[in-house]
């Protein structure tokens, strides 16, 4: 499979290479693309250049297939989107990026909603979400519909089957997706994610 020119550019970033098939099997999953940020490190960010290494981050962690693809599978769109987000949220545990690994893809293959609005949607929660039912969860609401407007009008569709026009529960539809829709569009619709959740965040 030849991989997009989005991945060319992650090099100089991340110094990381996207697997093939026939990597070595055994090979670390995360050590090419895994590059740890402390928290003076992110105050240090800003502006453009700080959201070009969280896109940058989330593609990687989105691009990257493992050594033993397509049984294991790149972390899917709603996990690459909070991993990359996971110091600004300031989330220790390994609740990142298993929250995400169900509900991306379109919810598990089913073409629902796309994982680079649901993990907006779970970033938003972490950061202003209520802990008491006495709270009222229209603030949150109203910004989680504010980015569902924009994501839509930018794109069309909030949902994957829309979105990629393909049936990713079928082996025909799954092999378009890795070789035409995947590292292209998806990406497009990963870094519109991570521009405007970091905006949002940064409120």
């Amino acid at each position: 499979m030849n991989y997009p020119k989005c991945l060319k550019s992650l090099e100089k970033v991340l110094q990381l290479k996207c697997f093939a098939q026939n990597e070595k099997a055994g090979s670390p999953k995360h050590d090419l693309i895994e590059k740890k940020m402390d928290r003076k490190e992110i105050g240090k960010m800003s502006g453009q250049e700080g959201l070009k290494e969280l896109q940058e981050r989330a593609v990687g962690y989105f691009c990257s297939r493992p050594s033993n693809f397509p049984v294991g599978r790149p972390y899917n769109c709603c996990e690459s989107v909070l991993l990359a987000l996971k110091d600004r949220l300031g989330v220790g545990s390994d609740l990142i990026p298993k929250i995400g690994t169900g509900i991306g893809a379109g919810v598990s293959l089913n073409g629902l909603l796309c994982g680079s609005v649901s993990s907006v949607a779970l970033a938003i929660g972490m950061k202003y979400g209520r802990t008491s039912p006495e709270e009222d969860p229209k603030p949150v609401w109203n910004i989680v519909d504010k980015y569902v407007a924009q994501f839509e009008g930018r794109f069309g569709s909030v949902n994957c089957r829309q979105l990629t026009g393909l049936d990713l529960k079928t082996e025909e539809g799954l092999k378009k997706y890795f070789e035409k829709v995947h590292d292209y569009a998806c990406v497009e619709r990963l870094k519109f994610a991570v521009e405007k959740a970091l905006e949002i965040l940064l409120e």
